[in-house]
């Protein structure tokens, strides 16, 4: 059973060898065959013109290269051909062209030198052409004496039978002495440079020696003239004749190692090769179908190889440049008629017989690699109907199983570019979309002419992208602008619930813009509600004293009052006059602290002995109350430059306000710390009261920890000692913790 089965194995490995090989063969055999046919039918399908170009161009270098020989100086161009054309005038034509002269007639001496230099530029293009040509061209240049210059040795035609001889044969073709040349041209100049005759043979008659005529009788220097309004003529060569001719051999080898100087004229039959790309075709088409119905002779057991199971873009891939080069190969002869192998053994010494036998091996060996290549590229896709569509998506094409992470990847790459963060360096992102964009151009750019269907579709997938991205930026901006109309609109808390993309950064600006507005409302409302108290407690704190003057002014009119108590309501009077003075005049100095009207008086002030002197006055105040003061200043002295009167204020308000609202039978401590850069003084004391303020607002005017303003006082203590600190670049502030009650002055150094 195993012999069996390795006999069919053998069977079917010939088989589908004899499927490649025949092709091969058959295309080894009819392309050269097609090809010389062609060769045959037309021998010489290069540009008339261009070749005339050429040759007129040699007899221009031909005859410099032949004065500069026979002159003792060197000569430019412009000598050559310009300023010997000028003729030789006498006194009187000199005399009668000053006065004809007219700035048209010549150019002036820098427009000259520029014409020189353009013409120089122009003899420099001749000569390289022509070195490129002369290797390869054979040519002879006569005058009325014979042969005065040529390349051609003597064994290549008899001294009797020069090149121009040739143009009285009416056919090389066949010729046995002149049949080796693809042409052989002449050009003559007459006495004054006119051209006298041209002719251009080749292996049939057409309208070459036309071209070369055409091309002999222009004018090399029409341009330059007609660009500087140049007037003096080109001088062709004198009573010469120029003959020159070219071997088929040494024309293919030119085109060989040139193929750009001359133009192949594709029109002629011989570079049609639609012929050869149809047979080509049709034998990949047969080993085509040989792939797919081989499979179906049973006993060959052939189609399921592991060799064939090869993943689609792979398959895909291969089977498209395998198809486009040999196509090309197909449709361009002098793709392999080269003959490199041939070339470089013949050149190392190898006999002729086995290099052209290697020769055809390799080009055998190159056709059986493309029909095995279209064989095995059809089988990988035979299971597509074996296997049917989604089977061999899902277990032979990649892009399918990657195409969630491909799509995960754009949509992250699209993401990326809607969220653009506008403050940052946005080089990095724009280096990326170039890269992305250079590697979908190259990848296009690498399918030749499918490249420009790829393009198309490029094109519009970007259009489509674009424009998408665009309609997105202008829904985010839309929101952005509602949002910022809402603002406007004074709702200010609004929110921005979806993603703004490319303007995400401006949500934390419309945040911070509306928690400054809320700040800003929460700050006038707040001064609204400050405004307000003042009038309450204002009118409260001087309704109070006044109503008691008010009162006892009334009882002291009376006449039946005694001595005594005249003076009992005096004394309270004066009083109250003297609380209502105190109010205002604190009232005026917190306004004018506020307004920043005061002018300070700063001078250097020792705090300590300053906190020590406010001890000393409040002495009695302090002794008539029930407090214990724990003091802890420093011995030595701190200078400090402030305003000692309004410094003594701030010390005084704030003792003062101890004796007050501390709880009796307690204790208060004040302390002066004393460091490198400040000096702070700290007071606490247990309130009487709960505390059950802000600390940030008691410091507030008219704000008193007795909210029931029991207590005799302005309710401006604090806010006058709290402005005159900051007046001095100092800084008050207030702690609680419970019922302790701390405030800390700050002074900087």
């Amino acid at each position: 059973m195993d012999t069996k089965l390795k006999n069919y194995r053998k069977l079917t490995c010939m088989i589908i060898g004899i499927i490649i090989l025949l092709p091969s063969l058959a295309m080894m055999i009819l392309r050269p065959h097609y090809i010389r046919q062609q060769q045959e039918l037309d021998a010489f399908p290069y540009s008339y013109r261009d070749i005339s170009n050429f040759l007129v161009e040699a007899s221009y270098v031909l005859h410099a290269e032949e004065i500069q020989s026979e002159s003792d100086t060197s000569l430019s161009p412009y000598e050559i051909f310009i300023s010997q054309s000028r003729p030789i005038k006498t006194a009187s034509d000199e005399q009668e062209e000053k006065d004809t002269f007219t700035e048209d007639t010549y150019p002036e001496d820098e427009d000259e030198a520029t014409v020189s230099e353009e013409i120089d530029n122009l003899y420099s293009e001749w000569s390289n052409n022509f070195s490129y040509f002369r290797s390869y061209l054979e040519y002879e240049v006569l005058d009325e004496s014979g042969i005065i210059d040529s390349n051609r040795s003597a064994s290549s035609l008899s001294s009797s039978s020069t090149l121009s001889n040739a143009l009285s044969q009416s056919q090389l073709k066949g010729n046995s002495e002149y049949g080796d040349y693809a042409f052989i041209a002449v050009i003559e100049y007459g006495k004054n440079g006119n051209v006298i005759s041209t002719g251009f043979l080749t292996h049939e008659k057409n309208n070459a020696s036309q071209v070369l005529n055409e091309v002999a009788k222009e004018n090399p220097i029409e341009g330059i003239q007609n660009e500087w309004g140049f007037t003096k003529s080109f001088q062709n060569p004198q009573n010469k004749t120029y003959c020159f001719a070219m071997t088929q051999d040494s024309l293919s080898a030119f085109m060989e190692n040139y193929p750009e100087f001359i133009t192949v004229e594709h029109g002629t039959s011989y570079y049609t090769n639609g012929d050869l790309v149809i047979v080509f075709v049709t034998l990949l088409a047969a080993v085509a179908i040989a792939a797919l119905l081989l499979p179906f002779v049973k006993v060959l057991e052939t189609g399921n190889e592991k060799i064939f199971t090869v993943p689609f873009e792979i398959v895909a891939f291969i089977g498209f440049c395998v198809f486009g080069i040999s196509v090309s190969i197909a449709s361009d002869p002098y793709t392999l008629s080269r003959q490199a192998i041939y070339s470089i053994l013949t050149s190392l010494g190898a006999p002729h017989m086995l290099a052209q036998g290697i020769q055809y091996v390799w080009g055998l060996l190159g056709w059986i690699t493309v029909f095995a290549l279209c064989y095995w590229t059809v089988s990988c896709l035979r299971t597509i109907f074996t296997m049917g569509p989604m089977e061999y998506l899902r277990k032979r094409v990649i892009t399918y199983r990657i195409w969630p992470w491909m799509c995960s990847t754009a949509k992250k790459a699209y993401d990326s570019l809607l969220h653009i963060n506008l403050t940052d360096n946005t080089n990095r992102v724009l280096l990326k979309i170039v890269l992305i964009n250079f590697i979908i151009l190259g990848f296009i750019s690498m399918l030749w002419f499918w490249g420009i269907g790829a393009l198309l579709i490029y094109s519009v997938v970007l259009f489509y992208l674009l424009q998408k991205y665009l309609k997105r930026i202008q829904e985010q901006y839309q929101l952005l602008l509602e949002a910022t109309n809402e603002l406007a609109k004074g709702n200010l808390n609004g929110t921005i619930p979806e993603d703004l993309g490319i303007f995400e950064p401006f949500r934390d600006e419309i945040d911070k813009i509306q928690v400054g507005f809320k700040k800003a409302v929460d700050e006038e409302v707040k001064s609204t509600k400050m405004k307000t108290d003042l009038i309450t407690n204002v009118s409260h704190d001087l309704k109070t004293p006044l109503t008691a003057i008010i009162t006892y002014v009334d009882l002291l009119k009376k006449e039946d009052i005694s001595e005594e108590e005249r003076k009992k309501y005096i004394g309270i009077l004066d009083q109250k006059a003297n609380r209502l003075k105190i109010l205002i005049e604190d009232l005026f100095e917190v306004s004018k602290a506020t307004s920043k009207a005061i002018t300070l008086n700063i001078v250097d002030v020792d705090i300590v002995s300053l906190l020590r002197q406010v001890k000393l006055e409040l002495q009695d105040k302090i002794n008539a109350t029930d407090l214990i003061f724990r003091w802890q200043l420093p011995e030595e002295k701190i200078i400090l430059p402030l305003d000692s009167q309004r410094t003594y204020r701030v010390f005084e308000n704030l003792i003062v306000n101890i004796t007050k609202y501390a709880m009796p039978h307690s204790r208060a401590y004040i302390t002066m710390e004393n460091t490198e850069n400040h000096v702070k003084i700290i007071m606490k004391n247990i309130s009487a009261t709960e505390l059950t303020f802000n600390p940030n607002e008691i410091t507030e005017r008219f704000v008193r920890g007795d909210s029931s303003r029991n207590t005799e006082g302005s309710g401006l203590g604090l806010a006058i000692a709290k402005s005159f600190t900051e007046l001095q670049r100092g800084r008050l502030e207030i702690f609680t913790d419970a019922d302790l009650f701390t405030v800390e002055i700050t002074f900087l150094k």
